[in-house]
């Protein structure tokens, strides 16, 4: 499997959205923080795709 590059970044996000962000990676299941967060974009980018076309 070839890997694919990333790059590390800091953020800074309000405690509620965190909190928001980590029920998400319980409910889901989902082993870490990253993970979820990375679900989270790519959803949140694929919605955004699906509106432009609309």
């Amino acid at each position: 499997m070839a890997r694919i590059e990333t790059q590390r970044i800091d953020i800074r996000i309000p405690v509620t959205l965190l909190e928001e962000i980590e029920k998400y990676q319980e409910e889901q299941s989902i082993p870490n923080r990253t993970t979820a967060l990375l679900e989270l974009v790519r959803a949140g980018l694929m919605a955004s795709k699906k509106r432009d076309k609309e």
